[in-house]
């Protein structure tokens, strides 16, 4: 069944989440409960020492759900993607994303609460929610925090994918693997660190590492989310760009 699956290995010390959702491995609300909760569960398993968010397929998502960004719908779907952000930034147990291909919008800004960032050599991330007419609420927290506020501001305001490689110069990436080995270089790293470290101990590191990014994070989210429904959400355009999309063809933009 199409959803997230899980695999654990390594003697229980790393617990695989797989998201494998045809076509386009899109973030869907189900989706996302679905991380929320086994990430929540996870946290009871004291032998583990990561987990990995991992995808199906030659790209890892091509984002969220656009029809769940439509004005009736949105207001639901925002605060299940902020506490799957909350979730995993809390979470004491590394989580590790392992992107593969394109990585966009939503799933993105999942990807960024992740602790490490694995990515392959043909891996491609971004924020393109700006040709639709809106913006990317949890980015527009994360990426300054992740990589300053120039950058952020270059991903957000220009809609590009930027390469893995050009990610890693700027600290977002912790290695870069070819396409074909990401998993079993991940793996690899994992047996010779984590892998080989005090499950208590990495969580004492997580929690210290973190601390002041969870003193504010909640707030800010919560800020940006409602600016998204009560100020986006209420324009002509935010609304026109989102329909466009779904109706594939050229939003008319009316600057109102």
């Amino acid at each position: 069944m199409p959803g997230v699956t899980q695999q654990v290995s390594h003697d229980g010390m790393l617990l695989r989440l797989t998201v494998d959702q045809p076509k386009g491995n899109i973030f869907s609300g189900d989706v996302m409960q679905q991380l929320t909760q086994l990430v929540q569960t996870a946290q009871a398993r004291r032998e583990l020492r990561a987990i990995t968010l991992e995808a199906e397929g030659t790209h890892f998502s091509f984002g969220a759900s656009v029809e769940e960004h439509t004005a009736d719908r949105v207001a639901e779907m925002l605060p299940v993607l902020r506490q799957l952000v909350l979730v995993i930034t809390a979470s004491e147990i590394p989580v590790i994303g392992l992107v593969q291909g394109m990585c966009l919008g939503g799933a993105f800004e999942v990807v960024l609460a992740c602790h490490l960032i694995f990515a392959s050599s043909d891996s491609r991330m971004g924020v393109p929610e700006i040709r639709l007419g809106v913006f990317p609420p949890v980015a527009a927290v994360l990426l300054p925090r992740k990589l300053g506020q120039a950058s952020a501001d270059s991903l957000i305001l220009s809609g590009e994918e930027w390469g893995g490689e050009r990610l890693h110069a700027l600290g977002l990436t912790h290695q870069i693997f070819p396409a074909d080995s990401l998993q079993s270089g991940f793996l690899q790293w994992f047996e010779g660190s984590l892998g080989k470290y005090s499950g208590v101990s990495i969580r004492q590191a997580v929690k210290a590492a973190r601390a002041g990014m969870l003193a504010e994070l909640g707030a800010e989210l919560e800020a940006r989310e409602q600016q998204y429904v009560a100020e986006l959400m209420k324009l002509e355009d935010a609304n026109e760009g989102i329909a466009a999309f779904l109706e594939r063809r050229t939003p008319q933009w009316r600057n109102a």
